[in-house]
């Protein structure tokens, strides 16, 4: 991979083969992001907004994204790891194969999204708005889901069995098809207003 200066992230140039380490774009308005086959690491896009971005093979490594505004992210084999995606807001974004690991999420925003594949693994996405997001098939494993709003989600497939889910906001028809463990089950069905004897 090629070493690449954040000056050349913030033209807005396609990016292919390269490794960006360090470097702060915090409150940038940014044309586009287009990156395949790319690494950020120790990069700052905090409360930036990016009006398009298409992402293929792509790995975010300790950066932080957090208060950021990425319309419509296209995303296909992306990682975050390590990063702070506090109160991120990715709206109608097209996610196939990410990955969050060890992520700082809370508050994140992916309502009217669509994933495929996705997984969230050892992460805070408390309070969380998944608003009408399409989250069929993806696995939340040692996550924190604690009053996140995924009223009219489409959670068929989706593996909630490793997520604490204390306190969401979701409908009788959104967990339907959703795996879920037994003491997830007792939460769902109070709050769903069945009464277990």
């Amino acid at each position: 991979m090629t070493p690449l200066s954040i000056d050349a992230v913030a033209g807005g140039e396609e990016l292919e083969d390269v490794l960006v380490q360090g470097g702060d774009l915090s409150g940038r308005k940014l044309r586009s992001l287009m990156a395949r086959s790319a690494v950020f690491q120790g990069v700052s896009f905090a409360e930036t907004e990016i009006a398009s971005a298409r992402l293929r093979d792509v790995r975010f490594v300790n950066c932080d994204l957090s208060n950021a505004n990425w319309w419509g992210v296209e995303a296909t084999r992306v990682e975050f790891i390590d990063c702070r995606l506090m109160g991120m807001a990715a709206v109608e974004c097209h996610w196939q194969d990410v990955l969050l690991e060890r992520c700082e999420a809370r508050y994140i925003r992916l309502s009217d999204g669509r994933t495929s594949t996705c997984e969230f693994r050892n992460s805070n996405l408390s309070e969380a708005d998944l608003r009408s997001a399409h989250l069929e098939g993806a696995l939340f494993d040692k996550v924190l889901l604690k009053k996140a709003d995924l009223s009219h989600a489409r959670l068929q497939g989706t593996d909630l069995c490793g997520a604490e889910i204390d306190g969401i906001t979701v409908f009788a028809e959104d967990v339907r098809g959703a795996l879920v463990n037994p003491a997830q089950a007792m939460d769902l069905a109070r709050l769903l207003g069945v009464v277990i004897k």
